[in-house]
Parts: structure tokens; sequence; C-alpha cells
């Protein structure tokens, strides 16, 4: 995330099956109420995000975008694209490595919002934190294998993830370089749309240097 990075790596989209029911209501109140709002939100955004992936043979770093407007969302990142209907959960995934399609609500749990694609085991909510773009909500889940915190602003974006192994290894982490209240081109929720990407060029390419220090260094400044 989601953010879009987080996507494609932490459910495995094409291929892996979303988990039965609605994990988010099982939440606490206070965590539940901040995933909701990110999946139900009808404000229209978009968030320009720089993510930073460890690896065994080092860092990788890449661009991700978010777009959302009424109930339509759609992320893009360097290999794949995702559309989704937030209010009918159905959703269309496409890889742009393999060119494969997805289709259904597993694409939507992923793109809308916080990925509730897994089972949560616990949850945390960690008050009010500034950032760049105002005051957010910061909240901790945890599922059978990863350790998120997210920070969300009041009209439900989202403008920094970070992803742990329950081991307590760094793996990822996501902010965003730009946040703008404009309304998306209505085009870009087409399945048709897939085929080309909506990011700006100096979108894609690396911010000036503010998070050198890495996931794990942000993770604790932010804790």
């Amino acid at each position: 995330m989601k953010r879009g990075v987080e996507v494609a790596l932490t459910i495995g989209l094409f291929g892996v099956s979303a988990c039965s029911g609605r994990t988010e209501d099982r939440l606490p109140a206070p965590v539940r109420a901040v995933v909701e709002l990110t999946k139900t939100t009808r404000a229209d955004y978009v968030v320009y995000n720089w993510n930073r992936i460890e690896q065994t043979g080092g860092p990788v770093e890449e661009w991700s975008a978010e777009f959302h407007s009424g109930t339509l969302h759609r992320v893009e990142t360097p290999r794949d694209r995702w559309i989704a209907d937030c209010a009918t959960g159905s959703g269309t995934g496409l890889s742009l490595t393999t060119g494969e399609k997805v289709v259904g609500s597993k694409v939507a749990l992923a793109a809308c919002g916080v990925n509730t694609n897994k089972s949560f085991v616990a949850s945390e909510w960690r008050g009010v934190v500034n950032t760049a773009f105002g005051p957010a909500q910061r909240i901790r889940l945890v599922d059978a294998h990863n350790v998120r915190t997210y920070d969300v602003m009041q009209d439900g974006a989202i403008v920094r993830t970070t992803y742990e192994l329950v081991n307590g290894s760094p793996w990822s982490l996501t902010y965003a370089v730009a946040v703008e209240h404009e309304k998306p081109d209505p085009a870009m929720f087409d399945a048709a749309s897939l085929a080309r990407s909506y990011v700006p060029d100096r979108f894609k390419m690396a911010p000036a240097p503010k998070t050198s220090a890495g996931p794990a260094a942000e993770a604790r400044a932010g804790a």
C-alpha cells in the first residue's frame, strides 16, 4: 500500500486467495475505525509514494501511486496496476511482467485502504502523529507473518506504511512524497485503462534523500 509494493508483495495477489470474512470486524473499535476509514472514504485524492524494500541482495527502491475518487481506487507500481470499486468489493489486477489478469474481491481487499486479505492476531491504535501532510492516525497490525504500521490522514489516505517480519526484521517502508486533493481522471478506473500508466514521470524518479537510514530506522523513529 498500499503501499503499491505492499499489495504485490504481501498477499501475492496473483495466485493467492483472500481469507474468508471481514478481518477488520474482529479489531478493537479505535483500530477498526481507522481501517474502515481507509476503505469507505469518498474523498478525492492522489498519493505518490516512494518505497524501499529490503531484499537478500540489498535494498530495492521504487515508486508507487494510489488514486481515489468516491468509491473507486487505483494502485500502480512499476510491475502491476489495479483498479477496484471499494463499495462493491470488485476489482481487476494486471501484472505488467506476465500480462496475467486477476479479477475478484481479493483485489479490492488489497487495493482499497488497509490490506485485509490476512487475518490479524494483534493490533494497536498508536495515536495521532505529525506528517509532512498534516496529522495522521497511526495503527499497528500484526498478522501471522508481518507487523505493519499505517499513518492515515483524516480523509482516509495512507501516507506511510512500514512492514516488518514477525521476527523483527525490517522488510519495507513506503512513504508519500506528494499528496494531491484533486479529482482523478474518471477514465483511469475503467479496466481498459490498465493498459497505460497515469503516474507522471517526475514521480517515477527517486526523491531527494530523506530516509537514507531505511525502514528499520523509520520504524524505530515512528514506533
